[in-house]
């Protein structure tokens, strides 16, 4: 190991230096004087002549401080070396990765570079370029793990009656197979019941990507049984269902353009915002005009907008195409786009945009993983009166006992018929 010549200065830190030289061996030392360098100068690598001791060069970095690396000094033939400073790369390079790691975590978490800077003012002060060169290339590093042998899984509530009764009724689906892996009916559904009826049903070791509406109390409950092997993907088809129900039921055709550009994000709504767009400056000239005959022209205008959306969908249907969903990067910049104007929109649309941003996570989490699920229309789709019907019938039973320990087995049923057998 390194010698250590400690100093009045230097010997509280004797720990600390004997952990930064301790890859280096007993040929160095570490002198009083703050100098790194070989206690025995090497051999000249011009003419192999014995070396000197010569001073030193100090290696710098803003903000942190300087080292010392001892110079050595040939006298036959005048060459002049420095020892290596591969300690000091080394410090520099786990100090400025964890000041990456701190700016990536705080881009995770949607922090604009400009906030960035703000804050490494107080840390270790970079400007907004080089943090993010800091991040990207650090992000152009990273090798994202490849997610083997997960689940897809499905999982919503409905809450039917049976008489005065509230009853909730949990369902788990497969996504790949479509077959239901667990529906019943229960009094409550409290995170004790939700997480119970989750770890009767699931494979808590291993990888699930499962898909919910937008009840932000699942994903506590999730963390609690699955750890840190679950993805949790909120339903875009119902964010698309809360979008709508935002804006009132007789909207202008300004505020029909706004819904749509909301639907927008993540589904491909161009030809109905192409087809608005066209409406928004006759509606202006219309509103100057009389309350009638405003009410005239925007009945006619919504009732042509509604049949070219129904087109739209048939045209898809006979084409069995579904609605072209967005990559990752436009939606990404359509919700950018809005949120930038968001001051001009009405408060509801304020909010749902604070929304989206909140939970934009659980909302892109599906374009992550291979084959993952958006929404939750396979269980939707499940869902039906009779289901209900007779969950709560089978609830009711099981109550009673009568699904309780059977009385006769299937072969003492079997053995009834010995004296049947034909023998002939």
């Amino acid at each position: 190991m390194t010698e250590m010549q400690l100093s009045l200065i230097n010997f509280p830190y004797r720990e600390m230096l004997s952990n930064i030289f301790q890859d280096y061996s007993n040929d160095f030392e570490f002198t009083a004087s703050g100098i790194f360098r070989k206690i025995v100068p090497p051999l000249c690598p011009e003419c192999g002549h014995p070396m000197s001791h010569n001073g030193f060069n100090t290696c710098q970095k803003r903000h942190l401080g300087g080292a010392n690396v001892g110079k050595y000094l040939c006298g036959a033939c005048g060459k002049s070396t420095e020892e290596n400073r591969d300690f000091w790369v080394n410090l520099k390079a786990d100090f400025l990765g964890i000041i990456t790691e701190i700016c990536t975590r705080l881009r995770l978490n949607h922090v604009s570079y400009e906030v960035i800077e703000s804050i490494m003012g107080y840390l270790y002060p970079r400007d907004k370029d080089t943090i993010r060169n800091m991040v990207q290339c650090a992000i152009d590093e990273m090798d994202i793990p490849p997610v083997k042998n997960i689940q897809f899984v499905h999982y919503d509530e409905q809450h039917p009656k049976a008489g005065r009764n509230q009853k909730y009724r949990l369902t788990l689906l497969d996504s790949v197979t479509r077959q239901v892996i667990a529906d019943e009916l229960y009094d409550s559904k409290d995170a004790d019941t939700i997480e119970s009826f989750l770890r009767r049903n699931l494979d808590t070791q291993k990888q699930i990507f499962i898909v919910t509406d937008l009840y932000r109390g699942y994903s506590d409950i999730f963390k609690r049984v699955f750890g840190n092997k679950v993805i949790h993907q909120f339903c875009l088809l119902h964010l698309n269902k809360l979008i709508v129900n935002d804006f009132p039921r007789k909207t202008s055709i300004e505020q029909e353009l706004i819904k749509y550009r909301l639907l927008n994000i993540f589904y491909d709504r161009e030809p109905e915002i192409e087809f608005l767009s066209c409406l928004i400056e006759e509606e202006k000239t219309m509103k100057q005009r009389s309350d009638k005959e405003y009410k005239s022209w925007i009945k006619e205008a919504k009732n042509a907008f509604h049949k070219f959306v129904r087109d739209l969908e048939l045209k898809r249907r006979r084409e069995n195409k579904n609605l072209k969903q967005r990559d990752y990067y436009e939606a990404l910049n359509n919700f950018k786009i809005l949120k930038m104007q968001s001051d001009s929109f009405m408060i509801s649309v304020r909010k749902r945009l604070a929304k989206i941003e909140e939970l934009w996570p659980n909302l892109t989490a599906f374009y992550f993983v291979d084959n993952a699920p958006a929404t939750n229309n396979p269980i939707e789709n499940f869902y039906s009166a009779l289901g209900i019907k007779e969950q709560i019938k089978l609830s009711a039973l099981k109550k009673a006992g009568v699904f309780g320990r059977p009385q006769k087995t299937l072969l003492d049923a079997f053995f009834m018929f010995i004296p049947f057998l034909d023998t002939g």
